[in-house]
């Protein structure tokens, strides 16, 4: 162990310099203090519980699977607790743990839950709580209150899917065209559509890219062309614009720029783009 590597350096050198510093005659006195500066160090090792905890690591392979992931889960649990509710990602990889071990604990099914509810994720919600309730006893309180939490996230799961599919109608259609004859050294380019914000934000919502020989063009951006959890919605009030590159979408000094549009999203968003150098 490193420990014991530290305690038995720290006696060569402790030896080492009494032989240089105090002669044959000072080395029993010399050798005594570095004993003593050693045991400190192995009390303060055993005071920090890092002796304890190697014991602990011991037992807890030793335990049953269904009790090792018990261990866990009630570790992690204490922390959740204790953090607030808030689980960070150590608190969930402990309760991940102590399901890879035992797929049906319940404590750690029942957290997971609460922390996938919290967080928005009703359908992972209802597979943990799901899950859970086929431990329970059936008729018991605690199977009630997991079916109700249940229920509860099957509405909100439901509402979310019926929602997102209301913003997925929503689209953007664009006339792309170029302004004038395109030379010769461009004709390999890329184009870039965006749609973001018009808040200042550079982040795009949705983008699609298409080369330059299919202009002009007809094209549609709609949220099955988001990026990074960009979501075009109605009443979002948006800029478009237009990049032709031979580069990437961030462009060189040579792209052709389309002057942007700004649309307020409602049922009908139609708007044209022209490229120019």
């Amino acid at each position: 162990m490193i420990w014991m590597g530290l305690l038995t350096m720290t006696i060569l050198l402790g030896l080492l310099y009494a032989l240089r510093t105090f002669g044959r005659s000072g080395i029993v006195t010399s050798l005594l203090i570095t004993i003593a500066c050693a045991c400190g160090a192995s009390y303060g090792y055993w005071g920090l519980g890092s002796y304890e905890m190697s014991l602990s690591t011991e037992a807890l392979n030793a335990l049953p699977k269904n009790e090792r992931a018990y261990v866990i889960a009630q570790a992690a649990e204490d922390e959740f607790l204790e953090n607030n509710r808030v689980a960070d990602q150590e608190i969930i990889s402990l309760f991940q743990l102590a399901l890879d071990i035992d797929p049906n604990q319940i404590t750690a099914l029942g957290s997971m839950g609460i922390i996938a509810f919290e967080a928005g994720e009703y359908e992972k919600t209802v597979l943990f709580w799901t899950r859970m309730l086929g431990q329970l006893p059936p008729e018991s309180d605690q199977a009630n209150l997991i079916s109700t939490g249940i229920t509860r996230a099957s509405e909100r799961a439901a509402n979310a899917a019926a929602s997102n599919a209301l913003i997925d109608d929503t689209m953007i259609q664009l006339k792309v065209s170029l302004d004038q004859e395109l030379p010769a050294v461009l004709k390999q380019a890329s184009v870039f559509i965006f749609a973001r914000k018009n808040d200042g934000s550079s982040r795009p919502l949705a983008a699609k890219k298409i080369s330059v020989k299919d202009l002009p063009i007809l094209i549609r951006l709609s949220n099955q062309d988001a990026l990074m959890g960009g979501q075009l919605s109605q009443g979002l009030e948006v800029e478009v614009l237009a990049r032709l590159t031979l580069g990437d979408a961030r462009g060189t000094e040579s792209d052709w720029i389309a002057a942007p549009i700004v649309m307020i999203l409602g049922q009908d968003n139609v708007g044209s783009l022209r490229l120019k150098p």
